[in-house]
């Protein structure tokens, strides 16, 4: 087995890539470097886990499930941000993740949580609603036509959701997808303004939580919003993640903007609730502004990409949406 390692420096970010052209699961892993942990709060002593999961190429041979744009890139940047901005110190980020990737990464990660962590996953891709049955499902890369047995079902990323929160402090699921809505149970919740100090985040962040942040409710949403290459949802969530200032923000003040802002753009509202029966006690998923001291991103490529495609992986954990790309003169939908 033959292996290439590429070493690029850029200030004090080092990727590190393992590529092995012959494994049909390739596996990358890519170390980062940073200031010290500068936060010790009690109510955060967990470390930060994340599965990111974005797909845009499909291999449907039925011919139902057509590429997408923006998913694999949206995945890189919220991955990114995670790891520079937020401390996440265990990320997985899946591209063009088959169905049966997906559930080992999450069958790994519930194996590894621990009671204090906080745990983050996301997905973008396509999804899929049975108007007859109301059954919601998560396209992997590797599903065919409408056969639904090759899918993934929301009960089953429920079920996955529940194990995990069960074993640990803080639980989110953001899903950017078509009629992700149909994954939530329950309604929002968040602070008043007056709230919004050091005293209310130890108390939300003390309390167990298992929270969804979907791209919409039972309806079609936008790939690329305005030819920036991301999704309308992400982008602004993207925005969000990026430009606050303060130590800590609640997964509440996100959802609020992110659904005010994608509501007021495009024909799109997103949705943001509980995972019902997952033992929520109305805590709340803090984002912390920290860096630590090593960071690892593991990087899993689809089957479907060739290992040409996957020497690209060095350069996809990036600043990304600062590249100008020529809008699309039709909205391109994730069905």
């Amino acid at each position: 087995m033959s292996k290439k390692i590429i070493y690029i420096t850029c200030l004090t970010l080092f990727f590190i890539l393992d590529v092995s052209a012959e494994s049909d699961n390739n596996k990358r892993g890519l170390n980062w470097s940073g200031p010290a942990k500068v936060d010790t709060s009690s109510f955060l002593r967990g470390k930060y886990r994340a599965v990111i999961i974005g797909n845009n190429q499909y291999i449907d041979e039925k011919g139902v499930w057509h590429d997408l744009k923006t998913a694999v890139r949206d995945a890189e940047t919220i991955a990114d941000l995670l790891s520079s901005q937020y401390g996440f110190e265990d990320i997985s980020l899946l591209r063009d993740a088959n169905r049966k990737q997906i559930l080992d990464t999450f069958k790994k990660l519930s194996d590894r949580v621990e009671p204090d962590d906080n745990v983050l996953v996301y997905y973008a891709g396509h999804g899929y609603l049975e108007e007859n049955q109301k059954r919601g499902y998560w396209i992997p890369a590797d599903g065919r036509g409408y056969d639904s047995s090759t899918f993934i079902r929301n009960s089953t990323i429920r079920d996955e959701i529940n194990i995990i929160g069960e074993k640990t402090k803080h639980t989110l699921l953001i899903s950017d997808s078509c009629f992700s809505g149909s994954l939530l149970r329950g309604g929002n919740r968040g602070p008043k303004p007056y709230e919004l100090n050091d005293g209310y985040y130890q108390k939300v962040g003390s309390k167990k939580s298992v929270q969804v942040l979907a791209a919409g409710g039972n309806e079609y949403v936008d790939d690329d919003y305005r030819g920036s290459g991301h999704s309308p949802f992400t982008y602004f969530l993207i925005n969000e993640l990026r430009s606050n200032q303060n130590k800590y923000v609640s997964l509440s003040e996100i959802a609020t903007n992110v659904i005010k802002a994608v509501a007021n753009n495009v024909e799109q509202t997103p949705e943001s609730g509980v995972l019902q029966g997952a033992g929520d006690e109305l805590g709340e998923f803090v984002f912390a502004k920290l860096s630590i001291d090593e960071n690892s991103v593991e990087v899993i490529v689809g089957k479907n990409i060739q290992p040409k495609e996957a020497e690209k992986t060095a350069q996809t954990i990036r600043k990304l949406s600062d590249q100008n790309q020529e809008p699309s003169l039709m909205p391109a939908l994730r069905f």
